[in-house]
């Protein structure tokens, strides 16, 4: 199989994995969110954000270990492949070792008086941070596994993991909503239960699978130098991803309460699984970008990185042009009661994530380019001061959603900046962007917008919406297909449709 339809097939595995996840986590969230209650499902969100405030040191650890290895791989060095692994193996269990401790730590000094959390779940509450403190221990541990997996391309086993994952939290939601006692309680610890298993299954599927790679021995000291320096910088990509992401979850709760989270975490759940749909496209091409740095073709990858989100925000929009205009009766028809804020909440994010979409294959192509510093400073300042103008918009008085139209701001100067950034710190031309990507893609969504929403407001009714939707669909894939594809990538599309082979 040669490498474009390999990506094309490990794409459509993702988006198998995408779809099952997407209807299984939807029943998933309705259950859980109706077991708990507003207050308690705010709760349990609340600290999970305190939580992931420093999980990002696991994400930042995450693309830096599929960095290496997948460079290695294409250096073809199976024995280098290996001292990459095995550092980046041993800089996850010391960074875990040090996070879960700090985070121990500071949990001694959250729970009095620090979160708004009604006195009588506080006990519940620490149970839950120490349960969460875990799981995240267990996560970091899982990344180079998970790591090694992707960069082998061996998509069909992670979607089948990930399908596990999300089919067991859906189990564990049905036996929460008929559980007596504490429904809280008895969550939060059989989802650390769920990450132990989700860990296992790529521990022993690397050791069976890949036994020359994933065999253990002390560090190579040069490596795990390397491997760690450029996990410090990758840091602070995702640490401003995640602290506009998480760290809204606190500010929100010190001004409104934990009422206020339940809106936020469901429109984060909502935004997470729209973002899945353009990572199946960005993911299952992202080796065969580092791979091409690895073995020396830079054209191939910067071409594979602005088609990753040309083509991401494609598959994206399929989804999310609808889902916008529809938000406030899809969102009754998923939850039934809707907590309020919800559908402002969704819509912002949404379009942040889109926006975000178009640079996303051009983070990879840095990280296969190696030099992330100025990258990673530039990027991640421009969206990290989103959350301190935030907490000034708030202290003036404004409503929960000017807060989160500030994000989506800082979150679109960020995004864009990065092909600037790139564009100075490598052979990258900027133009490339925006003649193959962004002068591309606005013409086919805004006309299926507009169409879509006209076709709405006709009248109401659920077979209307379905209706609607298929008509924007058609409307972007026709419009995407006449303006917003090149000509090579309509030849690279139709190489990919099956052909009746001649006979003679």
């Amino acid at each position: 199989m040669n490498r474009g339809k390999r990506a094309v097939g490990n794409t459509i595995i993702m988006y198998v994995q995408l779809v099952l996840n997407v209807l299984i986590g939807f029943f998933t969230v309705r259950i859980i969110l109706n077991a708990l209650g507003e207050v308690d499902y705010g709760i349990y969100d609340l600290i999970g954000g305190i939580v992931g405030l420093l999980s990002f040191i696991s994400e930042s650890l995450s693309q830096s270990s599929m960095r290496f290895i997948s460079v290695s791989l294409g250096t073809g060095s199976i024995n280098n492949t290996n001292h990459v692994f095995v550092s980046c193996v041993w800089l996850h269990l010391l960074i875990a070792l040090l996070l879960c401790g700090l985070l121990e730590f500071v949990g001694m000094f959250l729970f009095t008086g620090f979160l708004n959390i009604p006195a009588e779940r506080v006990p519940v509450a620490k149970i839950i941070y120490h349960c969460m403190v875990l799981s995240l221990f267990v996560k970091i541990n899982s990344t180079p596994l998970s790591a090694l997996v992707c960069s082998y391309e061996r998509f069909g086993y992670k979607a089948t993991v990930s399908i596990t994952e999300s089919i067991l939290k859906l189990l564990l939601a049905l036996f929460v909503a008929s559980y007596e006692n504490d429904k809280l309680l008895i969550y939060s610890v059989l989802m650390v239960v769920i990450t132990i298993i989700d860990y296992s299954l790529f521990f022993f599927y690397s050791k069976l699978k890949f036994p020359s790679v994933s065999r253990m021995h002390m560090p190579v000291r040069g490596c795990f130098s390397e491997v760690g320096q450029f996990a410090g910088w990758t840091l602070l990509d995702t640490f401003s991803s995640v602290v506009n992401r998480q760290g809204y979850s606190v500010l929100l709760n010190k001004f409104f309460g934990p009422t206020i989270n339940s809106a936020f975490s469901v429109s984060r759940q909502l935004e997470g699984h729209i973002y899945s749909v353009s990572a199946a496209v960005v993911n299952s091409i992202k080796p065969q970008i580092l791979k091409s740095h690895g073995a020396g073709d830079e054209q191939r990858m910067f071409r594979l990185s602005l088609t990753a989100g040309k083509f991401g925000f494609f598959m994206m929009s399929i989804i999310t042009i609808p889902l916008l205009i529809m938000m406030p009766d899809l969102l009754h028809i998923w939850l039934n009661k809707v907590p309020n804020y919800t559908v402002s909440f969704s819509r912002l994010l949404i379009v942040a994530c889109m926006v975000e979409q178009l640079t996303r294959g051009l983070v990879y192509a840095n990280q296969a380019v190696g030099n992330i510093k100025w990258f990673s400073i530039i990027v991640s300042s421009l969206r990290m001061i989103a959350l301190p103008l935030s907490w000034v918009v708030l202290l003036f008085g404004f409503s929960p959603k000017s807060a989160i139209i500030v994000f989506v701001i800082c979150e679109t100067i960020g995004s864009l900046s990065r092909a600037v950034v790139l564009s100075l710190i490598s052979s990258f031309k900027i133009s490339r962007f925006f003649k193959d990507v962004l002068a591309q893609v606005i013409a086919p969504v805004t006309l299926s917008y507009f169409i879509c929403y006209e076709v709405y407001s006709i009248k109401s009714g659920f077979s209307w919406m379905l209706f609607a939707g298929v008509i924007c669909i058609a409307t972007l894939c026709i419009t995407v297909w006449l303006i917003g594809l090149t000509h090579e990538e309509k030849q690279f599309v139709l190489s990919l449709l099956p052909t009746k082979k001649q006979t003679t």
